[in-house]
C-alpha cells in the first residue's frame, strides 16, 4: 500500500495523536474525580468519629461506608491504572507531536536527509510499536 506524505500524516500520525490525547485526558479525568472521593472520604472518618453518640448511631454506617469506599476506589485505581495510562498515553501523544515537529521543520533526524519521509515513517511506526509492546506488557502482567 503506498500512502502519499499528507494521508499520512493525516490519517495515520494526527489520528493517533488525537486517540491518545482523548484517553489521556479521560483516564486522567477518572484518576483525579476517584482518587479526590478517596481523599475526602479519608478526611471524613476521622472528623466523623467525633461526632460519634448513641443518638447518631447512623454516623457508624455513614463512617464504614467511607472506609468501604476508600477500599473499593483504591481497588479501581489499581485495577483499571488510570494514572499509568493517562501518563502513558500522554507521553506517547507528545513524542508523536515532537516527531511531527521535527519532520514538518527538517530539524533534529530530519535535517539534510535525502529521503525525510520514510525516516519519518519508521520513527513514527518505533514510537507506536513501543507503545504496543509496553501496552501488552501490561495485559499479560493483569493475567498473572
Amino acid at each position: 500500500m503506498n500512502m502519499d506524505e499528507q494521508t499520512y500524516i493525516t490519517e495515520r500520525v494526527d489520528d493517533q495523536i488525537n486517540w491518545l490525547e482523548g484517553k489521556s485526558a479521560s483516564n486522567q479525568t477518572r484518576y483525579k474525580r476517584i482518587q479526590t472521593l478517596i481523599i475526602v472520604c479519608s478526611v471524613l472518618i476521622p472528623f466523623g468519629t467525633g461526632f460519634l453518640t448513641d443518638e447518631r448511631s447512623w454516623l457508624q454506617i455513614a463512617i464504614g461506608a467511607a472506609g468501604v469506599f476508600i477500599a473499593v476506589g483504591e481497588g479501581i485505581l489499581g485495577l483499571n491504572k488510570y494514572q499509568e495510562n493517562w501518563v502513558q498515553y500522554r507521553t506517547t501523544a507528545e513524542q508523536l507531536k515532537r516527531e511531527k515537529i521535527f519532520y514538518l521543520t527538517a530539524s533534529g533526524p530530519y535535517t539534510n536527509q535525502e529521503k525525510p519521509f520514510k525516516l519519518f515513517v519508521k520513527h513514527v511506526e518505533n514510537i507506536l510499536q513501543q507503545e504496543n509492546v509496553q501496552w501488552q506488557e501490561y495485559i499479560t502482567e493483569e493475567e498473572k
